[in-house]
């Protein structure tokens, strides 16, 4: 197998130095914009979940050809049955001959959940949050023949992936209002930083069947990237219309962080005589992230509470590597709907 080696010089330093710059001149533009001073010590908090459903590529998992023999008895096809052959060996001495087979993430659960809190005498909303997800698990199978002047062999094989994801944001922001759209509500610009954590792993179990021998093995691939960077959002909320006393009002929000971290992906190949064959490879990986998001959220009168739904969607470019022998970046696309359940003071 195959190893990935890089350069230690990598222009995301720069693009990490300017990012960087760029979000504490946001900071400092959102310090001294006028706004609204709280009188009193505010805070907010909001928890709930989201179906999640993915798109933005598939990963690979290794199906081998395998074949008995060694480098003293032969090898491949030609080394079954030959004199001084390991009929116990089901690999190819020569290197793992087989096929790179697609598998794609399945939908997801996730937590999500927000803390905000605004200081007495302050216009500074300070906030954190943070979203966590695994995917179902998804099993998918092959089956080959292969037919020589020595028989037909049939090599099987099942996989199964799951994948997860973290997000952390820590920000601070202003809430400038909507009077400039003649709209009562609140519009908050913020900036910070972003942790993100993605998390892929593949175990398959395969079989190969000749004339001469049966043998089995496994093969396991982890994927993952681990990387922070600065972040901005905007979140906004205007009155839509009221039931009785009680409010109703329309939700929207973007995104976009660019994260600096690194990216690896593993494997290692398991055959039932002991055998193994291993690969590793890592890289530094500059990822940008977009999300948004609208929805409804529902105000009883004279309460704290506030219940809000609506759909979202999150992305994150290249975050993972896909590839068995060779690199292939993959995208993670999440979208689906979602429901939270506030608090405020």
């Amino acid at each position: 197998m195959s190893e990935l080696a890089y350069s230690k010089h990598n222009p995301a330093i720069r693009w990490q130095l300017l990012a960087s710059a760029s979000a504490l001149a946001i900071l400092a533009n959102l310090a001294v914009a006028p706004a609204a001073v709280a009188d009193d010590t505010h805070f907010s908090i909001e928890l709930g979940g989201s179906y999640g459903m993915q798109a933005g590529g598939s990963t690979g998992w290794f199906l081998p050809f395998a074949a008995p023999g060694n480098n003293g008895g032969g090898g491949g096809e030609g080394g079954e049955g030959g004199e001084g052959g390991d009929a116990t060996r089901i690999h190819s001495p020569f290197g793992p001959n087989g096929a790179v087979l697609p598998t794609k993430a399945r939908q997801s659960w996730d937590f999500v959940g927000s803390l905000k809190f605004q200081p007495a005498d302050s216009d500074l909303i300070f906030s954190a949050g943070v979203k966590f997800g695994r995917t179902a698990r998804h099993n998918t199978g092959a089956v080959f023949t292969q037919t020589t002047d020595y028989g037909t062999s049939t090599y099987s094989g099942v996989s199964t992936h799951r994948e997860s994801h973290v997000n952390l944001d820590f920000q601070v922001g202003k809430d400038f209002g909507l009077g400039m759209f003649g709209l009562e509500g609140s519009s908050v610009f913020s900036a910070g930083l972003r942790y993100a954590h993605f998390t892929a792993r593949t175990n398959t179990g395969f079989s190969t069947s000749t004339k001469y021998f049966t043998g089995f093995g496994a093969t396991t691939a982890r994927r993952s990237f681990t990387g922070v960077g600065p972040m901005i959002s905007w979140e906004a909320s205007a009155p839509f219309g009221a039931m009785g006393s009680d409010s109703i009002s329309i939700d929207w929000g973007v995104n976009a962080a660019v994260l600096f971290g690194k990216q690896r992906s593993a494997g290692i190949l398991v055959y039932d005589d002991g055998y193994t064959l291993a690969t590793a490879r890592s890289r530094n990986a500059t990822i940008p992230e977009l999300g948004g998001f609208a929805g409804l959220s529902y105000r009883p009168a004279d309460s704290a509470l506030k219940v809000s739904f609506g759909y979202r969607v999150d992305a994150a470019f290249g975050v993972l590597d896909g590839g068995v022998f060779q690199r292939v970046d993959v995208d993670r696309i999440e979208h689906g709907p979602f429901l939270k359940i506030g608090f405020s003071q």
